[in-house]
């Protein structure tokens, strides 16, 4: 695929069965369908549809649908595709046992745990593609593959081969059958998922940039993916931010590694009441759109509950998905500045006309830009960014879209990006594991982040319960507590690294900050307060 972007509706997040207890049923991908038309009667411009993970019958072998919660299977799913001109979807693991058993022609394929499946012994891989051309016949196009584990192998051959030979000779197997099936099915579309890197890099964002992934998958797949969204491991003062900060991380790390921008599913936008989304709804959506797009993907998923947005949303992103649709066709999208996980601002630019610019730090910042005739088309609310000698002024953990034509989109009004400055403060105890500061009165935020002892960022994973319960922030002047707004209060399934919080209505006396974990593994706390102002530099000078 080059060129034209494909607009796909996901519908993973509007329900949730790993993260959370929402099960996917044929009412709720039926009204996702509903949803969708009346959005795209608003002119959202939406190509296809992918229906997630468990829409599968466990004991049917990927070839049944799962009842009760599909009693009829997909007919009525894929009759509104037909009718409607919209191209249908499907998840499937690789060669996992993902909430799946195993069919009889993949049994003697299985590895001791039954977990994973070799693709060059037994009859796994013959039935796998016979399923992919089983659904193709149906009127499948798109195929999601998720949870790849290639080093699975019968116990008989992993008595007699190594890690490596077994991992090598599967993924030589799975890609050969992959380009076998492309070659006799040309409208299929590929999207590569959890697995197929080379190195894990998914679960932090304070590493160098690395090479992680082997290049010729790209030569059976349509898109790679970037990771499922969660936060970066940089204290911000909106958790949402820090997932867009992510998105963008894990971008670059696929860009470095030789992956085009256009091969990329970046997964940044997600939004929904489910537990997999942090459930994020729709907070900084406008944000998290214009990410998405500038990312510049060939393959771009909106994953979701579209009932949250209304017809004034519809008509905005209707907007936006056309500025990106006339620039991107034909152009690659680049990327410039710093690396976000350190913190540098840095941006995206689309078709030389189209920019998004991210400043992931807490202080004001000038960027330079790709050269242009930019005009600041939409940013977060708070400080307003500015031009001055060809550098864009942008403020803390704030974004900007920049554009060549005479266009306004409005603020995001539900974040402020407010100038900030260090705060004096001292230590007054300190362990491993708490801290109590005592600092100058104002409007506080304070990052903490959580490091063990060799210094590496520790992210905790707190099961089902708040991120805010595994790293703590609380603080009072004298016996009274201050108002605290905790960033982190969230249940994360994919782990914390950091604590941040707003201090508000402080009086003149000082403040007195406690910070705590309860994670062992960690031997040190790492603190930061800044002042914060919603008045000063808010206009350019």
């Amino acid at each position: 695929m080059t060129g034209r972007r494909l607009m796909i509706y996901g519908n993973w997040s509007a329900y949730d069965e790993l993260s959370d207890g929402v099960p996917l049923t044929e009412e709720l991908a039926m009204r996702q369908f509903g949803e969708l038309l009346r959005l795209r009667a608003c002119g959202v411009r939406f190509d296809a549809y992918l229906m997630d993970a468990f829409w599968f019958d466990p004991a049917g072998g990927y070839r049944s649908w799962r009842k009760p919660n599909w009693p009829d299977g997909p007919a009525r799913w894929l009759d509104a595709c037909r009718a409607n001109e919209i191209i249908p979807g499907l998840w499937f693991t690789a060669n996992t046992l993902c909430h799946i058993e195993p069919a009889t022609a993949w049994l003697d394929s299985a590895d001791e745990d039954r977990w994973g499946l070799c693709c060059f012994q037994g009859g796994f891989l013959d039935d796998y593609l016979d399923v992919l051309d089983y659904w193709y016949l149906q009127g499948i196009r798109i195929f999601k593959i998720d949870f790849a584990s290639f080093t699975a192998a019968p116990p008989s051959l992993k008595s007699r081969m190594s890690v490596i030979e077994i991992r090598h000779r599967n993924i030589e197997a799975f890609r050969n059958g992959l380009a076998q099936f492309r070659e006799s099915h040309p409208e299929a579309i590929l999207m590569a998922f959890n697995g197929f890197e080379s190195v894990e890099y998914m679960d932090r964002t304070d590493r160098p940039l690395q090479e992680v992934m082997d290049l010729r998958w790209l030569e059976v797949f349509d898109s790679i993916y970037s990771g499922d969204p969660r936060p970066a491991d940089l204290p911000t003062t909106s958790f949402w931010r820090s997932v867009d900060i992510y998105g963008d991380h894990m971008t670059r790390v696929l860009e470095y590694s030789g992956v085009p921008l256009r091969k990329i599913d970046n997964c940044g936008f997600m939004a929904g009441p489910t537990g997999t989304c942090y459930r994020r709804r729709k907070a900084l959506w406008q944000g998290m759109l214009l990410l998405t797009l500038a990312r510049g993907g060939n393959l771009t998923v909106l994953y979701g509950d579209l009932s949250l947005f209304d017809d004034d949303d519809a008509q905005w992103i209707a907007t936006v998905l056309d500025l990106f649709s006339t620039k991107f066709n034909g152009n690659e999208a680049k990327s410039f500045g710093g690396i976000p996980g350190k913190g540098q601002p840095y941006g995206w630019v689309v078709g030389q006309s189209l920019c998004v610019v991210v400043n992931p730090g807490p202080e004001v910042s000038k960027v330079l830009v790709p050269s242009g005739d930019w005009q600041i088309a939409f940013s977060d609310s708070g400080f307003k960014p500015y031009f001055e000698d060809g550098l864009l002024t942008i403020g803390p953990f704030q974004i900007a879209f920049l554009s060549h034509c005479h266009i306004s989109l409005g603020v995001q009004s539900d974040f402020e990006s407010a100038v900030m400055a260090q705060a004096d403060f001292k230590v007054i105890e300190h362990t491993a594991s708490r801290q109590v500061i005592e600092s100058q009165s104002g409007e506080l935020s304070v990052f903490v982040r959580q490091l063990n002892q060799g210094g590496d960022l520790v992210r905790t994973y707190s099961g089902a319960h708040s991120a805010a319960e595994a790293l703590q922030i609380s603080a009072f002047q004298g016996d009274v507590p201050c108002a605290t707004e905790l960033h982190t209060d969230r249940v994360v399934w994919s782990g914390m690294s950091w604590a941040s919080a707003d201090i508000t209505g402080i009086g003149p006396t000082p403040v007195r900050i406690t910070v705590s974990c309860s994670d062992l593994t960690v031997s040190q706390l790492e603190v930061e307060i800044w002042c914060r102002s919603l008045q000063d530099a808010v206009t350019p000078p």
